[in-house]
């Protein structure tokens, strides 16, 4: 097939949803299918033999939209989670007549949900979301979609690659008091995040925070928290050494959508701490492979950080975990995203 894959952003930048466009793209290309990538620029202009067609930030998006598609006269129009470049995909790709799939990986909020319906959801041959709280969302909003979970690498997330210098010294174990159980957070630090209830295990005894990530509260989290480990954002092929190196991994947004930290971190074998809300509850197992807290409870959070932080048999959580997450790589889910995609027309004699 001929596979246009459209989002806001593209590698190398670290998001979300790049981080889901990239695995999707390489399962694509090795399955033998021809993409072409569409995503704002600036940014390199290839990648793994696509096209990388990159729309100029100073000059109208529509006009190099639609011309990305018509050169490229695509069968499908795959957008991910689309803004401005993804709006302008779709309502091209419809007045062409090419199917289109929205993969929407991001919370819709009550002052977009109109114009969402109108200018995404409307335009979608196929919807599909990354968690079953979105599919009641879409139906709130009276549209129908679909759940297609992400994947994870359980080969570049792996227990083994647990570094023992880097935990000995996010541990602080040649202080006076000695290690500490390192927990860590992985992410954006943005509010919808929730981040600011990290603040919350400032006193936590025994407990050392290493916050891998960047964002607006950065600076706000740094005064409340003076002795945590900032890192800022790292690279995946740091990742997969920092967070098998975490002894628990703490997520306390509400909204989550993929979920890529969590899966990655049960990947590494790493327990999870995360709110019962959003898409946590598809990926963590409360007291299997993890602990869910009530977001509605103020002091929950702290509750369940310190329970698994205290807990000597933790790495059976960890162990738990890995096994219900490496059931399901990223070859797994784009081979059943495929199956959306609508079938190929035939080579004509």
């Amino acid at each position: 097939m001929r596979i246009a894959l459209v989002a806001e952003t593209f590698y190398p930048a670290v998001d979300s949803t790049t981080r889901t466009l990239k695995a999707t793209a390489d399962r694509l290309v090795d399955a033998g299918h021809t993409v072409r990538i569409i995503a704002p620029g600036p940014g390199l202009a290839s990648y793994r033999g696509c096209d990388v067609v990159r729309v100029r930030p100073l000059e109208p998006a529509s006009g190099q939209v639609r011309e990305a598609i018509a050169d490229f006269a695509p069968d499908v129009v795959h957008a991910a989670s689309p803004r401005l470049v993804g709006r302008k995909a779709l309502k091209h790709a419809v007045r062409a007549g090419i199917p289109t799939v929205v993969v929407e990986q991001s919370p819709v909020l009550d002052l977009a949900a109109d114009y969402w319906k109108a200018k995404v959801a409307a335009r979608a041959s196929t919807l599909l979301v990354t968690s079953r709280w979105m599919v009641a969302r879409a139906r709130e909003l009276g549209v129908e979609a679909e759940v297609w979970a992400p994947g994870v690498d359980p080969l570049a997330f792996h227990p083994r690659l647990r570094d023992p210098w880097l935990h000995e010294s996010w541990s602080k174990a040649k202080s006076q008091h000695g290690p500490r159980v390192v927990v860590g957070y992985v992410g954006s630090l943005e509010k919808r995040h929730g981040v600011r209830r990290l603040a919350e295990l400032a006193d936590l005894r025994d407990i050392r925070l290493v916050v891998i990530g960047d964002g607006p509260e950065r600076a706000w989290l740094e005064r409340r928290l003076p002795d945590a480990r900032f890192t800022g954002p790292l690279e995946t092929g740091d990742l997969t050494i920092a967070v098998p190196t975490l002894d628990v991994l703490v997520h306390p947004g509400e909204h989550e959508t993929d979920c890529h930290a969590l899966r990655e971190a049960a990947a590494s074998g790493v327990p999870v701490v995360a709110a019962r809300a959003g898409g946590a509850p598809d990926v963590v197992r409360h007291l299997e492979s993890g602990l869910l807290f009530d977001p509605a409870d103020r002091h929950d959070l702290r509750r369940a950080v310190a329970a698994v932080a205290t807990d000597k048999h933790r790495r059976l959580l960890g162990a738990a975990g890995r096994e219900l997450v490496a059931e399901r790589t990223w070859a797994d889910a784009v081979d059943e995203l495929l199956t959306h995609y609508p079938a190929p027309a035939p080579l004509v004699a």
